[in-house]
């Protein structure tokens, strides 16, 4: 069984399509070893009974803690860190050109709220929020497919407004990290933190 300082786990939290998963990808291809967890496998079924409507809106609130077993994420990152490897995606291999950090495994938690549930939150030793304008997020949602899909005034009802709420919850804890998810370097700040670690490439 490893320990809690075998690890380094980052906390990538954020409005929708700000960057998330493309920088977890990103350091999935760069660190080793690492374990990435996301946040929205864990959506419980469409007709569970821990949904609520939004609203005014014949649609589940997808936009809330509730409608996610977090619990569920946390075990698995423990489990993970315990040696039963629970990651949806993994990199082990330690080739030339990848970023290590000597007797430490990396562990990468991203989506939405991730960093708004305290018992996830409290375990990252880097932190991230991923933010962006009004009219940016609205542009790139529209290029996206849901499943299920949005329907007309869900983004205005609940993803956004849901966003507000989450990222003022999230703005009283000065550990994270809050990066423009427009900006195209939000993944060499991200190195450049672990750099200050001790990560070196090999």
């Amino acid at each position: 069984m490893m320990s809690r300082q075998d690890w380094i786990i980052i906390g990538i939290a954020g409005v929708t399509c700000g960057g998330k998963t493309t920088i977890s990808n990103k350091l999935k291809d760069t660190l080793s070893p690492v374990y990435i967890f996301h946040q929205d496998q864990y959506f419980y079924p469409d007709d569970s009974p821990n949904h609520v409507k939004c609203e005014g809106l014949e649609h589940n609130n997808y936009d809330i803690l509730s409608s996610l077993d977090m619990n569920k994420m946390y075990e698995d990152v423990l489990k993970t860190m315990n040696g039963e490897n629970k990651a949806h995606t993994y990199n082990e291999n330690s080739g030339s050109g990848k970023l290590i950090l000597s007797g430490k495994k990396f562990i990468i938690v991203e989506g939405f709220t991730v960093l708004n549930f305290e018992p996830i939150n409290e375990i990252c030793d880097l932190r991230y929020y991923l933010v962006l304008t009004y009219e940016e997020c609205v542009r790139r949602r529209g290029s996206r497919v849901y499943d299920p899909p949005d329907i007309p005034g869900y983004f205005e009802q609940c993803v956004w407004p849901e966003h507000k709420r989450y990222r003022q919850e999230i703005e009283k804890d000065k550990r994270i990290a809050f990066l423009d998810g427009s900006r195209p370097d939000n993944f060499e700040s991200i190195v450049s933190d672990l750099k200050e670690k001790g990560a070196k490439y090999l």
